[in-house]
């Protein structure tokens, strides 16, 4: 064979780029970029997810902070709330004590297990402690102490000379206006916090519950923005996918085939051998291999340069791509090397017509891009083999063989191997 890699693509010489090597060369740049793709996607989607994730974080413990502020300030309404209808009960019963006794003149009356059942009875000042911060209702609630105590001292002057068996003197007028005063006073200071505390507990009920459907608003948000985020994510992925699918396909067609003439390459070969063979079984004819060199090949690159030597290469595979079959496999193996596999063929004279075509096809000259003229020729070795008896590898050593012969013996002729 004359020498190999004599094009631009296998010499490693400057050459003018064609449509077709451009295309090829360009390809495994955006396969690489689609590869990128998938990282770029991954960081993104990390990102997202933690910056979703510290969101709803942030989201979760303000929300929690707010609710146990809310059912805090519930409750402490609440306790108010209780405290002053004990308060109220407690003065209610100590004012019935001392008006029943006042009456009946019994002391029992005015057991203190009767008017207080509780080891620590209401104090007005535990209320106003209770009521805290609020200015307005502890500024009501101010008279409060000064009253029960009155209450409480006349309560205790009664018990003591009830207890100490001397007869009661009839009541004090003064003494029972009081007594129906501050107890017409503690109840209007008492009714009047209670309301307003009412409409205090009835306030804060409505913000918690506001604060909880603001909590279902913001969560079901930021569920949203989780969705569409997977969603986009899914999107962005499922393109990378595809695209990454379509480059591998581009990039295994290119390990494949010739990027120069679109052949297929040896590669190729070897690894569809088994169908070849199969088919040619399946269909109980001959396999034939026919290895081609183009002749004086050298001369074109030296008169006309590389380029001019990649347009006969080209102008080459199509002419021998249109004198075969569809089921025909023509390749091409580096430099001006090409192989034919005819998978269906009756007989030797059959393959001895397609390599004579194919010699008279590549002796016609070729017509380059600059005006000029190359012309070559083709050597051609063929290979015969009944199915299933040698490797697709044997037979091309043959073909090798036999085109090493019809160099030597003239050129731009072609030599059967020895059955």
């Amino acid at each position: 064979m004359t020498q190999p890699s004599k094009d631009a693509f296998a010499s490693g010489a400057p050459a003018a780029p064609d449509t077709a090597r451009a295309a090829a060369l360009k390809r495994p740049e955006i396969s690489a970029s689609v590869f990128t793709g998938f990282r770029r996607v991954l960081n993104k989607g990390v990102l997202i997810f933690a910056l979703i994730i510290a969101v709803l974080l942030a989201m979760i413990v303000y929300l929690h902070q707010r609710s146990e502020e809310a059912i805090r300030s519930v409750d402490h309404t609440r306790e108010v709330i209780a405290y002053i209808n004990a308060l109220r009960t407690y003065l209610l019963n100590l004012d019935s004590a001392v008006r029943k006794h006042a009456e009946s003149q019994n002391p029992a009356d005015l057991d203190r297990n009767l008017i207080c059942r509780q080891s620590s009875c209401p104090s007005a000042r535990q209320l106003i402690a209770l009521v805290g911060d609020d200015s307005a209702q502890a500024a009501r609630l101010a008279p409060l102490p000064a009253l029960q105590a009155a209450l409480e001292t006349g309560l205790s002057s009664l018990q003591q000379s009830a207890s100490g068996g001397a007869a009661t003197p009839p009541p004090d007028p003064g003494l029972g206006g009081f007594d129906k005063s501050a107890i017409e006073q503690i109840h209007r200071i008492l009714i009047e916090t209670e309301r307003d505390e009412l409409n205090e507990l009835e306030t804060r009920e409505a913000a918690r519950v506001r604060g909880e459907g603001l909590s279902s608003a913001l969560l079901g948000i930021a569920g949203l923005w989780m969705g569409l985020a997977l969603f986009g994510l899914y999107r962005e992925t499922v393109r990378l996918i595809a695209a990454g699918v379509h480059a591998e396909r581009t990039i295994r067609q290119l390990s494949l085939h010739d990027p120069l003439t679109g052949l297929v390459n040896r590669r190729y070969l070897q690894e569809n051998e088994t169908h070849l063979i199969a088919g040619a079984k399946r269909s109980r004819t001959q396999l034939a291999v026919l290895a081609i060199d183009l002749d004086d090949f050298k001369a074109v690159n030296d008169h006309h340069g590389h380029g001019a030597g990649d347009e006969v290469l080209v102008a080459s595979a199509q002419r021998m791509k249109q004198l075969l079959r569809e089921a025909d496999v023509i390749a091409r193996f580096g430099g001006d090397e090409f192989v034919i596999v005819l998978t269906q063929v009756d007989d030797a004279a059959a393959a001895r017509e397609v390599a004579g075509r194919v010699v008279d096809s590549l002796r016609r000259p070729v017509r380059l891009a600059a005006g000029a003229t190359a012309r070559v020729g083709a050597s051609v070795g063929i290979a015969m083999c009944c199915p299933g008896e040698e490797s697709l590898s044997a037979l091309l050593k043959k073909a090798d063989a036999a085109l090493y012969a019809a160099k030597r013996d003239g050129k731009r002729t072609f030599r059967e191997a020895a059955a």
